[in-house]
């Protein structure tokens, strides 16, 4: 059976979302094992203290175990690898939309761009300047945009609400009130791991798109005589 040959353009991008997928397999399994661990610890202590639903201290040492496994776990767990995956994903971005301008000898790059947050920089380069779909479909936009809020939020407020502006707490409380996954405790942003998988999925469904896209279209470039090539180029600079 012939081998299919490995296509190397762009393959740093697929592999590192492949490393994400494993990297939140073992971030799950570790705070399963862990709420196991804290569980079994919790209950060698009430049997050692003889400790029982009618004693007050039995009533604080659940509580503890209910900060650790509802709160403390998924908020210093999960909250960081929202902000590997936006990481990613910002720079496969930045990557493909160098690869671009620089194959239509584009002068205006991307980082020349000033002001306005990445997704809004990223949107107007390749909808404007290179002339490339940057993602397939708004409910993909929207759960990146939300990933950006998110990550920042975690990132520059340590998921601190009272920290974040308050069109941002906004945001974050309709998201909440949406079931998604997304929920608030003792002033912190926390996520459910199914949040996670749902963002990692879709996040990871775009990238692979646009590295597919790209492919194919460089495909093409690479098939015309070189002069076609540079004059399907625009050498423009923004007005």
């Amino acid at each position: 059976m012939e081998i299919p040959a490995i296509d190397f353009r762009l393959l740093e991008i697929e592999s590192e979302l492949f490393a994400l997928d494993d990297h939140l397999n073992l971030i799950e399994e570790h705070i399963r094992n862990k709420e196991a661990f804290e569980k079994l610890k919790l209950q060698q202590k009430l049997k050692k203290l003889n400790l029982t639903p009618s004693d007050p201290e039995w009533h604080e040492e659940q509580q503890n175990l209910d900060y650790i496994v509802d709160f403390l776990l998924p908020r210093l767990f999960r909250g960081p690898f929202l902000i590997s995956l936006y990481a990613v994903y910002e720079s496969a971005v930045i990557e493909i939309a160098t690869h671009i301008q620089k194959q239509k000898e584009i002068a205006f790059s991307f980082n020349d761009q000033k002001g306005e947050n990445f997704l809004n920089k990223a949107k107007k380069y390749y909808n404007e300047i290179i002339e490339f779909q940057l993602y397939p479909s708004e409910v993909v936009w929207e759960r990146i945009e939300m990933l950006s809020v998110l990550r920042n939020s975690i990132a520059h407020a340590n998921g601190r609400l009272e920290m974040v502006k308050k069109k941002i707490q906004e945001k974050i409380t309709n998201w909440e009130k949406k079931k998604i996954g997304i929920f608030s405790m003792y002033g912190f942003i926390i996520f459910e791991e199914g949040f996670l998988r749902d963002t990692l999925s879709l996040v990871s469904a775009s990238l692979n798109d646009l590295v597919e896209r790209y492919r194919k279209w460089d495909d093409i470039q690479r098939r015309r005589p070189s002069h076609q090539t540079a004059q399907a180029g625009k050498p423009v600079l923004p007005t």
